[in-house]
């Protein structure tokens, strides 16, 4: 049986050695192809019986290796394996001592392999090898977390009868998992792979597994699709995708698609091209699984006609948001989007969001636990406090077709005072930010009419993140100052008494609200700032400001940031916070408590700022001359 950290062990010890000379992917390309024809050779051995081979004792490892895969060949006709061949010719041939007692190492394991562990061996190599593939930093396709794959091949509901198709195939992994939950029973795929060397490698491991590689072409998906039917592209029951991150599409080869894969919009990404393209390849009970970075169902524009295209056709059936893993941090933050041609009759017309981000983080859950409470929330097709909701169209409208589930859902805090306070707030009547409040983005005082001549020019103070103090203040003294000649440009953008402050970047709880100023001082927000002016008339401007500087309000900011590294708001989503509609009286007397216990903690941090200075005093006068004391003595009086 594989010992695997011990194979791992001298697999690692063989790539360290090759990747100085052809760099890392290649060395474990080169490596792993030579582990998978060893591995399908075997395979064949203890099905047909011994492979003829007639290789002399000079060069007995590769004339071995080559004459094997010419013998297999004939058994895979359509998996030019001269193609594998050639890139591990190199390691075969290394000289170094190191290499060839690593190769015989991997060799004698391979052929020690019984025909009842071919496939369970397997599995346990495949592991090992996208695990290598994150860890040497694979270039091109950033392989999201297992967990996703175990997530979006449960919800695929596969049936043996029905054919998988992948636009984006790769290393095949959903066609593996697919492989080991199926047992003896033979899965039916289908796909295409632009990278050539992946896709013939996989088309190997495939049959390895005992899955028919046939239907795993090669080739541009977008390009030139291969699975085509006259007109328009084949049809297939079930496809699941990885779309590839980061790509970026020229328009005018989208608009002329001769397939008309395009009807929901134009795509600017891979990933929005590829689902597309993966609707047009599904048959009328079809159903898409695919993951999909978060800014991708939140972005406006092509993202947005999209989202907003297939919510009307009632193709989204739920989607499903996962915390970012600390060990991924250069894979940007997704989601698993699930898309059905054939929805339930009461699913329609609305779409199930889950965000288990909190929930986990929370909860501290494992991977298999992420998927099983994954798999479990979507086939209970329910609301759940703090982990998913069913939400209608008309919501999602007003949310401009987002479909980031954490814009939805408010995550429960672990803490039991802030659950409680935020279930009673979610039960209470509520508005959008947006219908009490004009909200926009700050100012890039680049695009400015800015002069040098200060005479009759309005001196305005520009403010950055850095300005807002953590006790909601605007210091004014650190602020950047320009001159601007034109007042309906200065009215445009100043702020007045009353208007809150959000940091729109980075620290996204950062909060404030602009006080009454001297006669003649002009306050503006930076570009990384956002402003929200209440209509006092309708909302009090005070109970917004508290709210959103309360534990609960920053909780709430955080919650609806995207991005990865650095967070972010738009001013969207802020228009889309709902708040709790305010009674007017408990509000005034609120407001008159909190004024009281306010200028009690000003008091008091006015005189702990005085005793801690005598403090200091003290101690200076422990280390002074005793005339120095009594000098210090005589001033305090004693």
């Amino acid at each position: 049986m594989l010992d695997i950290k011990e194979f791992e062990k001298n697999l690692w010890s063989l790539i360290s050695l090759l990747r100085d000379r052809t760099g890392s992917e290649r060395a474990v390309r080169s490596v792993f192809g030579f582990i998978w024809l060893k591995m399908l050779a075997r395979k064949t051995r203890l099905k047909d019986g011994p492979i003829p081979v007639t290789a002399s004792p000079s060069s007995r490892r590769y004339c071995l290796l080559r004459e094997e895969t010419e013998y297999l060949s004939e058994k895979y006709p359509h998996i030019p394996f001269n193609e594998i061949l050639g890139s591990a010719e190199s390691i075969c041939q290394n000289e170094s001592i190191f290499v060839d007692t690593a190769l015989e190492y991997l060799e004698g394991v391979i052929n020690s392999v019984e025909k009842a562990e071919i496939r369970k061996t397997a599995y346990s190599i495949y592991d090992l090898m996208t695990k290598t593939f994150e860890e040497t930093n694979r270039h091109g396709l950033a392989l999201l977390p297992q967990l996703f794959i175990d997530i979006m091949v449960g919800v695929l509901e596969y049936d043996p009868q029905m054919v998988v198709y992948d636009p984006a195939f790769g290393y095949g992994r959903p066609f593996r998992y697919l492989s080991e939950r199926s047992g003896n029973r033979p899965v039916r795929i289908a796909g295409q792979e632009i990278d050539r060397e992946i896709c013939i490698l996989t088309r190997v491991i495939m049959e390895v597994l005992d899955v028919c590689s046939e239907g795993l072409a090669c080739g541009d998906t977008l390009g030139s699709p291969i699975h085509t039917k006259g007109y328009s592209v084949k049809q297939f029951d079930r496809v699941v995708c990885e779309p590839p991150m980061g790509m970026r599409l020229g328009r005018e080869d989208l608009e002329s698609d001769s397939y008309m894969r395009f009807i929901y919009g134009i795509p600017r990404t891979g990933e929005w091209a590829f689902i597309e393209h993966g609707i047009s390849s599904l048959k009328k009970n079809g159903k898409l699984v695919a993951s999909i970075q978060n800014g991708a169902l939140i972005r406006e524009l092509a993202d947005g006609i999209i989202r907003q295209n297939l919510v009307k056709h009632d193709l989204v059936e739920a989607v499903i948001q996962l915390p970012s893993l600390p060990s991924n941090l250069s894979v940007p933050a997704s989601s698993i989007l699930i898309l059905n041609r054939d929805k339930q009759e009461s699913r329609k017309g609305s779409v199930l969001m889950i965000s288990i981000s909190g929930t986990a983080l929370d909860k501290e859950l494992s991977g298999s636990s992420l998927v099983e409470l994954a798999l479990d929330t979507y086939s209970k097709w329910e609301d759940i406090d703090g982990l998913s909701r069913i939400v209608s169209f008309s919501e999602m409208e007003t949310h401009g077709f987002s479909l980031l589930p954490s814009a939805y859902i408010m995550q429960i805090p672990s803490s039991k005072e802030e659950a409680k306070l935020v279930k009673a707030i979610s039960k209470l009547p509520g508005v959008r930010i947006g219908e009490i409040a004009e909200v926009s983005s700050g100012t890039d005082k680049r695009r400015l009419k800015t002069t040098t001549e200060k005479g009759s020019a309005f001196k305005v103070h520009v403010l950055k993140i850095s300005d807002i103090e953590g006790n909601g203040e605007l210091n004014l003294e650190k602020a950047e100052t320009i001159y601007i000649e034109d007042r309906d440009e200065v009215e445009r953008i100043q702020l007045y008494p009353g208007d809150i402050v959000l940091s729109a970047k980075g620290t996204v709880d950062k909060v404030a609200m602009v006080r009454e100023y001297d006669e003649g001082i002009i306050v503006a927000i930076g570009a990384n700032l956002i402003r929200i002016r209440v209509d006092q008339g309708r909302y009090p401007a005070r109970a917004l400001y508290e709210l959103l500087r309360s534990e609960y309000g920053r909780s709430l900011l955080t919650q609806i940031s995207t991005g990865t590294v650095i967070r972010g708001l738009s001013v969207r989503n802020v228009e889309n916070i709902k708040i709790p509609i305010v009674d007017e009286k408990r509000f005034l007397k609120y407001r008159k408590a909190a004024e009281k216990l306010r200028k009690k903690i000003s008091d008091l941090e006015a005189e702990i700022a005085k005793l801690t200075e005598a403090e200091r005093e003290q101690f200076s006068n422990l280390f002074l001359p005793e005339e120095g004391v009594s000098q210090n003595r005589k001033r305090d009086g004693n």
